[in-house]
């Protein structure tokens, strides 16, 4: 049996032709999604800072919808030392104060959580 080779190049450049639009097109759609898409929009921990006499955190959060939002304050090993109620808030920014009376001084993380997703960061109480 014997192979034209002819035949052959044109077969290949013919598939390979084909394979690199396929890739053009894939690469086109995908930036194409990715820049003119939008992206769903989550809850936002813009800033979280420790205020003092008394001890109490402040975290600034921005949400896209009315969404239900609940703070965990958790130890530097991710322990759960407390939990406060769940709010339910409308669109916009929010500053949420919470307390911090009976926390050791230390390495802490908030956890910001709503319904889709959960935010952890990490902060630093130290009184002394």
């Amino acid at each position: 049996m014997r192979i034209d080779l002819d035949l052959l190049r044109n077969a290949l450049l013919i598939t390979l032709s084909i394979l690199v639009l396929v890739l053009l097109f894939r690469r086109f759609r995908q930036r194409v999604l990715a820049r003119d898409m939008p992206a769903p929009r989550h809850a936002e921990l813009l800033d979280l800072r420790v205020a003092y006499h008394p001890a109490r955190l402040v975290a600034r959060v921005r949400l896209p919808g009315r969404q239900r939002v609940a703070l965990v304050l958790r130890g530097a090993d991710h322990a759960e030392l407390r939990t406060w109620p769940e709010e339910d808030l409308p669109a916009g920014d929010h500053d949420l104060e919470r307390p911090l009376d009976g926390i050791p001084d230390g390495d802490l993380h908030l956890e910001v959580r709503t319904a889709t997703q959960r935010t952890v960061r990490r902060f630093r109480l130290q009184r002394t």
